[in-house]
């Protein structure tokens, strides 16, 4: 968990204040390296414990469901004008 911590640290970092120069390539290399390492580290996580996974996955799901049952709804609302 810390890894994944430092990651957005670091991120929040880079976005919100001004950094110029070597720093910024620095801190974008810390970046780069520690994101790849939190993707082992949540995966790592998931298959340890699934079941905390799964609500999580769900309303991601649900989420894409209805972003794009609107989109759809919009769409065909627009071509009937």
């Amino acid at each position: 968990m810390g890894l994944l911590a430092f990651f957005l640290i670091t991120l929040f970092v880079f976005y919100w204040f001004p950094i110029r120069g070597g720093l910024k390539t620095f801190l974008l290399i810390l970046i780069m390296i520690s994101g790849w390492l939190s993707i082992f580290e949540l995966v790592s996580i998931i298959e340890a414990r699934p079941w905390v996974a799964a609500p999580v996955l769900a309303l991601i799901g649900l989420f894409v469901w209805k972003w794009r049952k609107d989109r759809r709804t919009n769409l065909n609302k627009h071509q009937d004008i």
